[in-house]
């Protein structure tokens, strides 16, 4: 049988001591010289961006300057609906051909404003002509590559597209992901966690990926 363990009883008035918060001070700098108190800094509660720090290249497509993580292409092997090309038109000069392109119209999150994406620039890669667009708006070309399947509740690969650089994948997906979680639901749960609303909006889990 095992003997009962003894408490001091001085030990056991400290306890409750500063369980009460009348205890003397205790100096943790004696026993762990590095530890310190340490505000957290304001830097820390900013949305991360996940272009900082990518490593854009630069191409000349022509006489255009623009960036390789800028161009996407249409998937030759796959069938995009859209206007035919060379169609004729009557005008008041008589019959003229016009070029259509295939295009996108998406929002621009971050200006806030309408983007019309128009595949309208050829490029050739071994001796294959793509149709091409130059997309600066990391947002916008995270909703041209991604979207949200509401039947699967995930987010799905849009194949009708393709990247020149391959190596901002991770970082596009991201970039929706931030893209359609509603401001509002962020802000309802960080006023919850601060204190300043009791309305609990739940745990939010990370979107399943393709």
């Amino acid at each position: 049988m095992a003997r009962p363990r003894l408490t001091d009883p001085v030990d056991k008035g400290k306890a409750a001591a500063l369980e009460a918060g009348e205890a003397d001070s205790v100096d943790i700098r004696k026993t762990e010289p590095t530890l310190n108190f340490k505000p957290i800094p304001p830097s820390s509660a900013q949305v991360s961006r996940p272009f900082d720090g990518y490593p854009l290249k630069s191409i000349e497509i022509g006489e255009i300057k623009t960036k390789t993580a800028f161009i996407i292409a249409l998937n030759p092997t796959v069938q995009v609906p859209q206007d035919p090309n060379n169609r004729r038109i009557k005008t008041k000069s008589g019959m003229v051909k016009v070029q259509t392109y295939h295009s996108r119209f998406i929002r621009d999150r971050e200006n806030r404003q309408n983007a019309d994406v128009q595949f309208n620039i050829p490029v050739e890669v071994d001796g294959r002509t793509y149709q091409c667009a130059i997309v600066a708006s990391h947002n916008v070309r995270a909703q041209i590559m991604y979207s949200f399947d509401n039947q699967k509740n995930r987010i799905v690969v849009d194949n009708r597209y393709l990247l020149l650089d391959s190596e901002q994948t991770s970082r596009l997906k991201r970039v929706f992901e931030q893209v359609i979680n509603p401001n509002i639901k962020m802000e309802k749960e960080a006023a919850f966690i601060s204190g300043e609303s009791k309305a609990d909006t739940g745990e939010t889990e990370p979107l399943p990926a393709d």
